[in-house]
């Protein structure tokens, strides 16, 4: 596993030192989300031409 900043590594201490149970995440974030967006963008649009969509669509103004 990769070392975790230290502002993180110092956080981790402190917690530990108040008490608290606290371990590292067997898995990143990134292994629990793949897949749940699935389908989100189309087949052979990229998330760019998509964006661009949106912000054409005036999503988001009203």
């Amino acid at each position: 596993m990769k070392a975790l900043p230290a502002e993180l590594e110092e956080i981790l201490r402190f917690m530990k030192n108040l008490g608290c149970d606290v371990k590292r995440p067997k898995r990143k974030v990134v292994d629990e989300l793949l897949g749940d967006f699935e389908g989100a963008i189309h087949e052979g649009e990229t998330s760019a031409e998509y964006l661009k969509k949106l912000r054409e669509s005036g999503y988001g103004k009203y």
